[in-house]
């Protein structure tokens, strides 16, 4: 994969060390190897985390209105990254829909912060040493011909820590190879077509992806699993693996919500909260799901010894981000309306499509997913005690959280454990 002249002699003129100046640029200091001081080196990551949640909780309620009775999965900070990245072509109402629709008010945060945030969560999340793996980047295809202004490359570059390409897109089949083998490798190879198809007045691809792959604290015993029956409604029964462990977790029961909450950490930096509502309660804790019903639940907690049986499952899923964001007032920058004239100079461009894929597999090991978010942009005119026993049986929510800053990596219900 070649990385144009134009682009790469722009991005190879950039310096590493960097700060914020009285402009309008944003520039950084990549922070030192040592995380000994975690917290100073995160704060940043730490103050946009309740917009990121507070966007994983809006945007998942959004999919669920339309597929109620479907499996959802999908990694919200993958969704925020990249339209974060777009926030630096964005101007005047443009950027301000973006921004609001993100979960970011900035009378409290301001841009440079966020910014900065997303910098620093690159840094924390991709940190070698976590033994929860997390693969986060960023990544820009460009038409050779598109002069693209030097200060959204650097930026892109510097904060983002984004790869630039050159991609001829008048040959749309060999761009859209390029970007899915590029993805492919990125996540380990479970998620090989990032692109299905181009629209073909495109002239930029702006992607992020996200890998992960942690093994549980403590394992399940595969000579444990067992296939029990899972009830999907009502009316609907499958047979599913059920891995089976006993041990203690923390758990709680939310007699407001009717569900029982258990968290199941993950070696590293990770953990994931397994949130089974009462039979036919399901969509009144979706209703219920937002940053300060996390924070209770948390809160909350007790360790208990408990029985705990959770489904074996595989699945993926696909989503329109573009229809999703326009109903959470993300409007402009995908209309004529748009102005993303920090990419060029001009109002010309705007964004044709924006998808969103995710996987997960969980097993007795552990948890491996992957998720990417690809924004297409073109031309603006044309066209319990001992005995507790907690049974994931039934439609069932989970998060997977980064520890430290709580922001959500994956967000998902799963329906139908059966269904790929």
């Amino acid at each position: 994969m070649k990385s144009f002249i134009y682009l790469s002699l722009l991005l190879s003129a950039l310096q590493v060390h960097c700060h914020h100046d009285s402009g309008d640029r944003i520039i950084f200091e990549d922070p030192p190897p040592s995380l000994e001081d975690k917290r100073m080196k995160t704060r940043y990551a730490s103050k946009i985390a309740p917009g990121n949640a507070d966007f994983a909780f809006r945007f998942y309620k959004q999919i669920a209105s339309d597929a109620a009775a479907k499996n959802i999965f999908f990694s919200p900070l993958s969704i925020c990254t990249a339209f974060a990245m777009l926030t630096l072509a964005a101007k005047f109402e443009t950027q301000s829909q973006i921004y609001k629709g993100l979960g970011f008010n900035l009378s409290e945060t301001e841009e440079h912060e966020i910014h900065k945030g997303f910098h620093q969560l690159l840094h924390l999340l991709n940190d070698p040493n976590n033994k929860a793996q997390v693969n986060l980047g960023n990544a820009l295809f460009v038409e050779e011909s598109l002069k693209i202004l030097p200060k959204f490359l650097e930026d892109i570059r510097m904060v983002y820590q984004g790869e630039g390409f050159s991609a001829n897109f008048q040959n749309s089949a060999a761009v859209k190879n390029q970007i899915n083998d590029y993805v492919q490798t990125k996540t380990h190879g479970k998620i090989s077509h990032a692109v299905d198809d181009l629209d073909p007045r495109t002239v930029m691809v702006l992607l992020n992806y996200i890998y992960f792959k942690a093994n549980w604290k403590d394992s399940f015993s595969s000579d444990l699993t067992k296939e029990d029956d899972f009830f999907v409604d009502a009316n609907t029964t499958v047979k599913v693996p059920l891995m089976y462990r006993n041990g203690n977790y923390n758990y709680l029961r939310d007699d407001d919500l009717f569900c029982c909450v258990v968290e199941v950490p993950y070696k590293g930096d990770a953990t994931a909260f397994f949130i089974l509502p009462d039979r036919g309660k399901l969509e009144h804790v979706e209703t219920a799901l937002a940053v300060k019903t996390l924070a209770k639940w948390k809160a909350s907690f007790r360790s208990e010894e408990i029985h705990l049986y959770l489904p074996k499952f595989s699945i993926s899923a696909s989503y329109d981000v573009k229809d999703l964001l326009q109903k959470l007032g993300v409007v402009d920058a995908f209309s004529d309306n748009a102005d993303l004239s920090g990419i060029t100079g001009e109002r010309d461009l705007k964004v044709s499509k924006a998808v969103h894929k995710a996987v997960v597999d969980v097993h007795e090991s552990g948890t491996e997913a992957a998720a990417v978010t690809v924004v297409e942009i073109a031309p603006r005119f044309g066209s319990a005690s001992p005995d507790t026993i907690i049974k994931f049986d039934s439609p069932f929510l989970f998060t997977i959280v980064e520890s430290f800053t709580d922001i959500p990596l994956f967000l998902g219900k799963i329906v139908n454990p059966t269904e790929k």
